[in-house]
């Protein structure tokens, strides 16, 4: 069960997401629909303000669910805030999937706690539904 200190973390994680940079960040990849050669201009760093933008996106995600998958935070109250955190992971393997070796980037540590928690799952079942 889910107590202050839970609550406290998820509320600086929040606090973070609120960051400037880290917010235009997240925006530029929850819109981003790239054809291949943006994903290889991306990727290569061609375009190096979307690069940083991907990695800051996704890496932000992968620290919020390392802390999860370690135990330090309540699963379920996490699952419960981490929706966009989802929705990244599973954008990541769709664009894995359509692009391939042209996108490597993989959230193994999102895709770990969704393999482990029961609404994490059903939130990544919507979002693979939605990205078709």
């Amino acid at each position: 069960m889910a107590d202050h200190a839970d609550a406290d973390l998820i509320l600086k994680l929040y606090a973070l997401r609120r960051e400037e940079v880290c917010r235009q960040a997240r925006a530029w990849f929850a819109a981003w629909k790239p054809d291949a050669a943006d994903v290889t201009a991306v990727q290569s760093n061609a375009k190096p303000q979307e690069n940083a933008y991907l990695r800051q996106a996704t890496s932000y995600w992968e620290m919020a669910f390392s802390i999860a998958n370690a135990g330090v935070v309540d699963p379920t109250l996490f699952a419960k805030n981490c929706g966009e955190g989802i929705f990244f992971a599973i954008k990541c393997q769709r664009l894995g999937e359509q692009f391939g070796e042209a996108f490597p980037r993989r959230m193994a540590e999102a895709e770990a706690f969704i393999a482990g928690n029961a609404l994490a799952k059903d939130k990544a079942a919507m979002f693979r539904k939605r990205l078709g």
